[in-house]
């Protein structure tokens, strides 16, 4: 794990147990995510409106084509293939969602405000340059 200054400021900002968040804690801002599992820190992504991308994240949809982080969650609980679970139409079963919601329901999510999204694209760029999250290698 880095000792950036950058990334102190990500993982020391307050955490929110997805079984419990509203949309409505969650700002319309750009900025940049942390997705932690376990504790740790497995996924870090950026957002023009963190309140639509973290629902994303969220959503129980079958189609994980749009979510990078939906896929890599079933790419790591499942054993399926990036292709497989990304595919569209969807190839995904109700049971494998089904797991890869229940990923979700036991994750805790924070973030960083931006004041634009070039501004949150480049905090998101500085901070994998000095650690990258499991998740983020998938």
């Amino acid at each position: 794990m880095s000792t950036d200054p950058e990334w102190a400021a990500l993982l020391s900002a307050t955490r929110f147990a997805t079984g419990t968040l509203s949309r409505g804690e969650i700002p319309r801002s750009p900025g940049v995510y942390a997705w932690f599992h376990d504790g740790e820190c497995v996924y870090v992504g950026k957002a023009s409106n963190l309140r639509r991308r973290i629902g994303t994240h969220l959503s129980t949809s079958l189609d994980l084509s749009r979510c990078t982080l939906r896929a890599s969650v079933a790419v790591k609980t499942l054993g399926v293939t990036r292709k497989h679970a990304r595919s569209r139409p969807t190839v995904m079963t109700v049971e494998e969602i089904a797991v890869v919601t229940a990923w979700f329901a036991t994750a805790e999510v924070n973030w960083l405000e931006c004041e634009t999204r070039d501004e949150a694209h480049a905090l998101k760029g500085r901070l994998l340059e000095s650690w990258t999250p499991e998740m983020n290698l998938i």
